[in-house]
């Protein structure tokens, strides 16, 4: 009989003393030997559970660590409902996402919520179920399969930071069962108030303060974002082993990469604004480690809208200095490359390369097994101020809110002879905050109309912040619907669940008849031209800038090619010479306004 390990257990081996560590700093010595024997037992259960299809994706992925750092990766992001109507109805529609070339598949606020407002569906009241009117678990898993056969990886949002005041714990808790009252932070009206001091606010218009009376349970719950969605206290052991077995059920459930929704606020700590704790990094790295043991074909992507200084703690870090174990700890396979996105929108506000270029100088030296999840739009709003931090390293000729406050201005269209159309978001525009719209009316094709100059101004503006995206190199995501050219929804302002919420306004439903368009077969041209330019020249990772010669232009290179991309209304002189894969033809010595050159190697 052999001696030899199964993988399992060599995993165990392996990964366990990583795990274990993470234990022993959140919860001290004393916690780690019984929570251990739980978690042990959880991922034993969840491997064995594991379907064959899903093991062999395990093996081949620790084959190839690298899988999602490669050219041909790209994303898509959208509402169930939105696309399809429900999750059977996306399956009819797989082959839309086939024919864009597809490898990784975002579904938004796909989990069970909550009974009528619902934060767009991230208040979650059951991990573990589906949405009703978007279909089943069951349907999910079908989904999944059919998007394996296609090389495309399924993820799921996982809010970690709170559940929804409804969900089967917060109901136990006004219950007045103790277990799990203390899976959420519940203070006394004094204790909220001295806290409430040190906390800055995340929705400070439609819901301001950080905390929510809660009779039921003898005090006020700890609410950062909305009142019924209750922060867990992750302080409490038994939030860490019930959310390892919610992930690791989902993962058998066909989900390759999750979503961690809001990873900065994870851990509370007195006399801080409660943002990016070391703590919250050793949670991420807790969960990594247990999908590294259990599942780990899976990915793990966090929503750390920070400046980009503090984004590389997300990927994982040498924390030897702490407990002298030494060695790279990993933590998220992907990180959104917030920063970037915004900068783009900037540089078109300001018709100058300077923010973008400055981000990408920022966003290299990634680890091995880490990427940027680079964006040009999303379901959320375009959050001026998130990029405060990093306008902070640049020369002060302006004051960094009033750049951001001009570029806002213009992205909602109240400068004289913005193209934009967007919308202030959480404001009447008077102070910095956020802008709402979709790629194309902010890009200018709503303003366009008929006049096919404008419009062609539009489209080029619309591949140049595709190109920001994937010629940077992280995994390049669309949000539905832009592939489209779709334009902002103001039917939102009709529906008494919406009405309050202006992200609504980029949030339409898909139009399949829109996919016949002039302006769609447009942008979906580009796109592929974008694509299979990234696929040639062989760039993926972390990207790296290149001096243009002008302000205006933001050169980028990427494999063995080099990109330049001009975000002003001007004909700009650039020596570069050579074949562009995008238009088939060598490059001119002049960039026409706003156009994209990829300069490859070959034809």
């Amino acid at each position: 009989m052999s001696d030899a390990l199964s993988p399992l257990e060599q995993r165990l081996r392996a990964v366990g003393p990583r795990l274990r560590r993470q234990l022993r700093r959140l919860y001290g010595d004393a916690a780690v030997g019984p929570l251990w024997q739980q978690i042990e037992d959880v991922l034993r259960r969840a491997h064995a559970a594991r379907a064959p299809a899903l093991v062999a994706l395990d093996e081949a992925r620790l084959a190839d660590p690298d899988w999602f750092v490669a050219p041909d990766m790209f994303g898509y992001s959208t509402y169930v409902d939105r696309f399809a109507g429900s999750v059977a109805g996306l399956t009819a529609r797989a082959d839309h996402l086939e024919a864009l070339g597809v490898r990784y598949l975002h579904l938004l606020a796909l989990l069970k919520a909550r009974a009528g407002d619902s934060d767009g569906g991230f208040a979650v009241a059951d991990y573990l179920a589906v949405e009703p009117r978007l279909g089943t678990m069951d349907e999910v898993e079908a989904l999944a399969e059919r998007l394996r056969a296609a090389r495309i990886s399924l993820c799921v949002d996982l809010a970690l930071n709170h559940t929804a005041d409804d969900h089967e714990w917060a109901r136990r808790a006004k219950a007045g069962d103790p277990h799990y009252r203390a899976f959420y932070h519940v203070l006394s009206p004094e204790d909220a108030a001295a806290r409430e001091r040190d906390l800055g606010q995340v929705f400070p218009t439609t819901a301001p303060g950080n905390f929510t009376r809660a009779p039921e349970l003898g005090g006020e719950v700890w609410t950062t974002f909305y009142p019924f969605q209750w922060d867990l206290n992750w302080a409490n052991p038994a939030v860490m082993l019930a959310m390892i077995e919610v992930m690791l059920t989902l993962a058998n459930r066909g989900f390759e990469a999750f979503r961690l929704d809001s990873t900065a606020f994870l851990w509370k700590e007195a006399g801080t604004d409660c943002r990016n704790r070391p703590e919250a990094h050793y949670i991420v790295r807790a969960l990594r480690s247990a999908l590294d043991i259990a599942a780990p074909a899976t990915l793990l992507k966090a929503e750390a809208i920070v400046p980009t200084a503090f984004v590389p703690p997300y990927f994982g870090a040498d924390d030897g200095a702490i407990d002298d174990a030494g060695g790279f700890e990993p933590e998220c396979h992907l990180v959104y490359n917030n920063s970037l996105m915004v900068a783009g929108w900037v540089a078109l506000a300001e018709g100058s390369a300077a923010l973008p270029r400055a981000i990408l100088a920022a966003s290299g030296g990634l680890p091995r097994g880490a990427n940027w999840l680079s964006y040009s739009r999303c379901h959320d709003d375009i959050g001026w101020g998130t990029v405060l931090g990093d306008l902070a390293d640049l020369p002060a000729e302006v004051d960094p809110v009033a750049r951001l406050r001009a570029a806002a201005r213009f992205s909602d269209g109240q400068t004289p002879g913005s193209w934009a159309r967007g919308e202030p978001f959480q404001s009447d525009g008077s102070v910095l905050h956020g802008s709402n719209g979709t790629m194309a009316s902010l890009a200018g094709l709503e303003a366009a109309g008929d006049d096919p100059d404008a419009r062609e101004m539009a489209f080029r503006r619309i591949t140049l912040l595709n190109a920001l995206a994937i010629a940077s190199g992280g995994l390049a995501t669309t949000y539905m619907g832009d592939e489209a050219g779709l334009l902002n929804d103001h039917v939102y302002r009709d529906d008494p669940e919406h009405a309050h919420e202006g992200r609504w306004l980029h949030r339409p439903r898909m139009d399949w008849d829109a996919l016949g368009s002039d302006a769609a077969r447009r942008i979906t041209r580009d796109l592929a031209r974008l694509r299979r330019a990234r696929i040639a020249s062989g760039g993926a990772g972390a990207p790296a800038p290149l001096d243009s010669g002008d302000a205006r232009v933001l050169g980028i290179a990427c494999g063995r090619d080099r990109v330049f991309l001009n975000f002003s209304g001007d004909a700009v002189g650039i020596a570069a010479h050579g074949f562009d894969r995008l238009s088939g033809a060598p490059v001119a010595a002049t960039l026409a306004p706003w156009q994209t050159v990829w300069l490859g190697e070959d034809a």
